[in-house]
């Protein structure tokens, strides 16, 4: 036993040192608490909220305090602002296949806006005729459909005068399609390619199985690569295939090698060219307002066209706030400007050049509708950075 006079002193001391490590526990708690909750309130302020006080945790304060000013964690806030939007079983599906299928995006309304349109701009479509054919032909040729019959394209329709824009700019933030475009790309997603109308009338030829996790050297192809890391999926360069015409069973069209995104060896050529394993050509029946969403990493091509009308399908591509493969943004240092004239905050907040999301950049909102602002760079590190750089940034 201990004696009263021995606890009488150490008993006291004892209380104070629990006292002292709960006071710490608690504080560690804050802190961790802080670097996640603190951004998520800054970034989802109003603007004119900025700079204000911000009442968190009983506590007034102008400014994120020096646990968090000084931590690390303004990196995590930045790049997942959102909680997940993606159902659990459409991360089941694209983890599975590399793609999944959005139904009902557009109504008929929205379809026919579409139509009226692409029908207004005919003289500007493109039909692939002799070098420019995708498919080599011959006899042996499966995807060279009626060996005449090229594919047609159009481009240039976000800078189309109004309304006929609208539709095609609508895609870029969609509320159905926002929930994949961060998830899968991350906040702060940018548009990566000018997108694409095509078009197959009947008998129209196919496109060999392209894109793929490897490249013909057997080495991972990372500028379309898709990984799952920590819980969540990203894709380099995710695509929409936008159907505005109905597809069944059959017609071709849209296919894909289910899984694929995740293979370890190059797609055979004679897989590619569906001499061989036809069976692994997935050709899915869609109706027009649905959306393909697939990462570039899932082997995926055209099969001719079988349908009795004319098939038309928009494929938009999209990249994480840091990654570009193409460069139509930067031949003149940003989109055209009739691209981007008239866009809404949300829709311009797409069109940005690549760069980190916690140096100042705007990010689609989780619904589609308007933007999340970042909180300002302190004033030192800006202060800073210009003295160094002579700029604002790095």
């Amino acid at each position: 036993g201990v004696s009263p006079r021995v606890a009488g002193v150490f008993l006291p001391l004892l209380r104070a040192a629990r006292a002292v490590m709960w006071h710490r526990a608690r504080a560690a708690a804050v802190k961790s608490a802080m670097c996640v909750l603190l951004p998520h309130v800054v970034h989802r302020a109003h603007p004119a909220m900025l700079g204000t006080h911000v009442k968190i945790f009983g506590a007034r304060m102008t400014s994120a305090p020096s646990s968090v000013r000084r931590g690390m964690c303004h990196d995590a806030a930045a790049l997942h602002p959102f909680p997940d939007g993606m159902s659990a079983s459409d991360k089941f599906m694209f983890d599975t296949n590399g793609f999944v299928v959005v139904k009902n995006v557009f109504g008929e309304a929205d379809l026919r806006r579409f139509h009226d349109a692409i029908d207004e701009h005919g003289d500007q479509i493109h039909e692939r005729k002799g070098q420019l054919r995708l498919t080599k032909g011959g006899s042996s040729d499966l995807l060279k459909g009626d060996g005449v019959t090229g594919r047609k394209d159009l481009a240039g329709f976000l800078g189309w005068q109004a309304p006929h824009r609208e539709p095609f700019r609508e895609v870029l933030t969609h509320p159905k399609l926002v929930p994949f475009l961060h998830d899968l790309c991350g906040p702060g997603y940018r548009l990566d390619h000018n997108p694409l109308c095509i078009l197959q009338d009947p008998g129209a030829e196919g496109f060999e199985f392209h894109g793929g996790s490897t490249l013909d050297d057997g080495s991972w192809n990372h500028p379309l690569g898709y990984d799952f890391r920590h819980g969540k999926m990203r894709c380099n360069l995710l695509a929409f295939a936008v159907h505005l015409t109905d597809v069944k069973q059959g017609d071709g069209g849209f296919c894909i090698i289910r899984g694929s995104h995740k293979s370890n060896f190059k797609c055979p050529i004679e897989m590619r060219r569906l001499e061989m394993a036809e069976e692994h050509a997935y050709q899915p029946a869609i109706n027009a307002g649905d959306v393909v969403v697939f990462t570039e990493a899932t082997t995926h091509g055209t099969l001719p066209w079988r349908g009795q009308s004319q098939r038309r399908n928009l494929i938009y591509r999209f990249s994480p706030a840091t990654n570009s493969y193409g460069r139509g943004f930067a031949d003149q240092g940003r989109w055209p400007e009739k691209y981007t004239d008239g866009m809404s905050d949300a829709q311009l907040a797409t069109m940005q050049p690549p760069y980190h999301p916690r140096l100042n950049r705007v990010a689609v909102a989780p619904d589609g509708n308007g933007v999340i602002r970042p909180a300002p760079r302190e004033k030192h590190k800006v202060e800073f950075d210009r003295a160094v750089f002579k700029a604002d940034y790095f």
